[in-house]
């Protein structure tokens, strides 16, 4: 057999893997919510500082001037105190914008914006340091997307704090939070903004992730290590041993070792638990295999004797029933012919036919309740008893009446025979018939066709005691058929639980009406074995047709 991958490693690749998994669901887990922490207080922070520069446009009245599009003296007023709140915080922009035409939404010019004080020392010009009212916006300053939330919390005339998060080539990752403006009837007029630049976040937290990392793999690589160590010790080994101790004793079983020489080697296992179970129940099995070989072996051999016993039984029981044909040779009176099929090696149906004298042939047919060894031994002993009651001359109805006395005076078994019993007299064709709860007899005239002829039924014999038997009589003439059977004829059944029944028994003898006993009998086989197919036979099949030719 082809070997596997071994535990050892299989244990190690899951270790490996779910370990993996853990680290990364630590680092994810951490990376998620540390981003979500700063993310909060920059956010807090942003709004924080928007709310100081909304409060000084609403105190200067920032949005008349937008809506006037005038700068008064207060506009620079305005601007500086803009100034000292983009002076004492960490933000990158301050500054506010409106629509000229609120019908485009690319039609955003600047209001005004904040510098700090390091960025007024520059040297530069105040014209080209401060954006003034009117002033346009740069193309692709924001984002289209950012561009219609500003557009429509304008429109909207929303009082809420809004915050974006964005990135761009030219600004990188920016917070941009935002508020719209107001003018003194209440009309939204434009916006104030604040962006904080968030990059420092990224490195933060990439260099946040990279430390979770390594701290995890280290960690990893010395909880793997003691796991696999530990599990060596505890869990594969062990299991790698009771393999090995399992793999030795299949050996020796398909090397056909003998019984006795299937011995499990045993594995200790010093922990307790599922382990120590396992290894004790597949030394319980091993042991409990090489039991049943012993018993097999045993068995076998008794098998061996029994079916050698049955077979000689089977011989023993067909050797009694007459099977050569044509019994009497030198008589042209009569042609008999009888097959007997059991349902297991031996049965407890039967037939016979025998010379009384020169001028009668008795003639039997029987079935023995029951099946197997026990029907077959009642079988001998009722055919016996009918034989030697037969040749001191009794009529038929003597013959069934002495034999069921014979039966019923020991019969601790109850077991019980049924008998169509005929003789004939060769020379007139006359048969005188008894029929001890027997199957009916199918009669054939000469120019007609097979027909049941419905006789009268005693009781059968060695079930009940003081039964006295009634017999009739039939004239056979020249060319007339009397087909005789047992039940297991009628009741073949098929796979479908189907019985065969009277009437197609009836019809196979009936395709070949001048057949010669032995074709009828094969006829009538052949109906049964294609009804029946691939079912089972539960009942013997036994058979005896006779035709009478006369003198």
């Amino acid at each position: 057999m082809k070997k596997g991958i071994g535990i050892k490693f299989k244990v190690a690749l899951a270790a490996v893997f779910f370990m993996g998994l853990l680290t990364t669901a630590i680092a994810g887990i951490g990376y998620k919510l540390y981003y979500d922490s700063v993310m909060k207080s920059y956010t807090d922070y942003t709004k924080t500082v928007l709310e100081y520069a909304y409060r000084a446009s609403v105190k200067y009245d920032f949005g008349d001037m937008i809506a006037a599009r005038d700068m008064p003296e207060q506009y620079e007023q305005f601007r500086a105190e803009l100034n000292t709140v983009k002076d004492s915080s960490e933000i990158e922009y301050l500054y506010a914008v409106y629509f000229e035409d609120m019908d485009d939404r690319n039609s955003l010019h600047y209001a005004i914006n904040a510098k700090t004080q390091a960025e007024l020392s520059t040297g530069k010009s105040l014209s080209e340091i401060y954006t003034y009212m009117g002033r346009p916006c740069e193309a692709g300053a924001f984002h289209e997307d950012t561009l219609m939330i500003l557009w429509d919390a304008v429109k909207s005339g929303s009082h809420e704090t809004g915050i974006l998060e964005g990135y761009s080539d030219g600004y990188g990752h920016m917070l941009n939070g935002y508020r719209v403006v107001f003018d003194r009837h209440d009309h939204p007029v434009g916006l104030i903004c604040v962006e904080i630049d968030i990059s420092r976040i990224h490195v933060e937290l990439n260099r946040y992730l990279r430390m979770v990392i390594l701290t995890a793999s280290l960690f990893t690589v010395i909880i793997l290590l003691i796991y696999l160590l530990n599990t060596h010790h505890f869990l594969t080994r062990p299991i790698e041993r009771i393999a090995e101790s399992s793999d030795a004793f299949v050996k020796k079983m398909q090397s056909h070792a003998e019984p006795e020489e299937l011995v499990y080697d045993a594995v200790p296992i010093r922990s307790g638990g599922e382990l120590r179970l396992l290894a004790d129940n597949v030394q319980s099995l091993a042991n409990g295999v090489a039991s049943y070989m012993v018993d097999l072996r045993n068995a076998t051999a008794e098998s061996e004797r029994i079916g050698t016993e049955l077979e000689l039984a089977t011989k023993i029981q067909a050797s009694m029933l007459p099977h050569i044909f044509p019994p009497y040779p030198d008589r042209h009176e009569f042609d008999i012919f009888a097959t007997m099929e059991p349902a297991r090696e031996v049965g407890g149906d039967f037939y016979d036919f025998f010379l009384i004298d020169d001028d009668h042939l008795c003639i039997v047919m029987a079935d023995v309740s029951g099946k197997g060894i026990p029907a077959a031994l009642f079988m001998m002993i009722s055919k016996t008893i009918l034989q030697s009651c037969a040749m001191l001359g009794n009529s038929a109805a003597e013959i069934l009446t002495k034999t069921n006395e014979a039966l019923c005076s020991n019969n601790q078994v109850q077991m019980f025979v049924t008998v169509w019993l005929g003789i004939l007299e060769i020379s007139t064709g006359m048969l005188t018939c008894a029929n001890a709860g027997h199957e009916y007899p199918v009669l054939k005239r000469t120019g007609g066709v097979f027909e049941l002829y419905k006789d009268k039924h005693s009781f059968p014999v060695g079930g009940m005691e003081g039964i006295r038997y009634k017999e009739y009589t039939l004239r056979l003439n020249p060319g007339d058929k009397l087909f005789l059977y047992t039940d297991g004829v009628p009741e073949a059944t098929n796979a479908k639980l189907e019985m065969l029944g009277i009437a197609r028994m009836t019809e196979a003898l009936n395709t070949q009406l001048d057949a010669s006993p032995q074709k009828l009998l094969s006829n009538v086989r052949g109906a049964v074995r294609s009804f029946v197919q691939d079912a089972e036979q539960f009942d013997d099949l036994t058979m005896l047709c006779i035709e009478y030719l006369g003198n």
